[in-house]
């Protein structure tokens, strides 16, 4: 299993109307702090707007990889009057991928259309994921669908149906585990059960999303078992924290990594900086 950061989300600044994201130097200090805890991946949100080219030539230099973001117009997953506009989008971020040399794009159901029955929903988001897994396939991406807690999902079992009535290799669920604890818990059974279908998995402490060695779900037992499915793929830490990210970063991370030359450099990191 290998550990990754959610960039966006470790470097958010309070601001006077509203959050404030990371521009490009935010992103490389999210680089170097996960490079400092022996991490080779970032992942990021939104690649509209920043500068491609340069982010690209900075994970380079420091040899890290930005293995994800938000698709263009990912918003519109399972709306039935957007299915155009989601699969353009998905099409105008495959450049972008390539840019970054990233390999998965995220939708997720934030903006799902309320006023609509849960059936033309579902049948949307399983049409938006047909429509552009052809695409998906032919370059080499994974698309990971990624339920979020108060939206459209109501229990653990839909959004695996619908990766299963997709059916493409190349379609996968974003399990993170914050919401998975909100929307159904039960985590480490569906895990289990699911495993083939999911591509990517992201963790915080519940209920308040800080790092994973706080709040209400033991990460432990959690990993331990999820060790035992031979998922090989990456675990993002995407929790808030404005302070002590060293620490909290190295904390989570140490949960995560289970090979031992990682673990390794990671022990050697804290114990140099334990006192400074």
């Amino acid at each position: 299993m290998k550990c990754s950061l959610v960039a966006d989300i470790m470097f958010v600044a309070p601001g006077e109307h509203g959050p404030v994201w990371p521009d490009e130097k935010g992103l490389c200090e999210a680089m170097d702090l996960a490079k400092s805890n022996g991490l080779k991946a970032i992942e990021i949100f939104d690649f509209e707007g920043r500068n491609l080219e340069l982010l690209a030539a900075e994970a380079k230099k420091r040899d890290m990889e930005i293995i994800s973001f938000c698709q263009k117009n990912g918003k519109f997953w399972g709306d039935p009057a957007h299915l155009d506009e989601f699969a353009q989008g998905f099409r105008d971020s495959v450049e972008a991928a390539k840019t970054l040399g990233a390999s998965n794009l995220v939708v997720s159901d934030d903006f799902y259309p309320t006023e609509l029955p849960r059936e033309e929903v579902h049948a949307a988001m399983v049409e938006g994921l047909k429509r552009i897994a052809p695409l998906a396939e032919q370059e080499g991406l994974t698309v990971i669908a990624e339920p979020l807690s108060g939206k459209y999902f109501r229990d653990a079992k839909e959004p695996f149906d619908i990766i299963r009535e997709v059916n493409s290799p190349n379609v996968k669920l974003l399990y993170d585990i914050f919401h998975f604890q909100q929307i159904a818990g039960n985590i480490t059974k569906t895990l289990r059960e699911n495993i083939d279908l999911i591509g990517h998995i992201h963790g915080a402490g519940v209920p308040d999303r800080g790092d994973m060695t706080e709040g209400e779900l033991d990460y432990s037992y959690i990993l331990e078992q999820l060790s035992k499915t031979g998922y090989d793929k990456y675990f993002g830490l995407e929790f808030f924290t404005f302070e002590n990210r060293n620490e909290k970063v190295w904390k989570s991370a140490n949960l995560v990594c289970r090979n031992q030359e990682l673990r390794q450099q990671l022990a050697e990191y804290f114990a140099k900086h334990r006192n400074s």
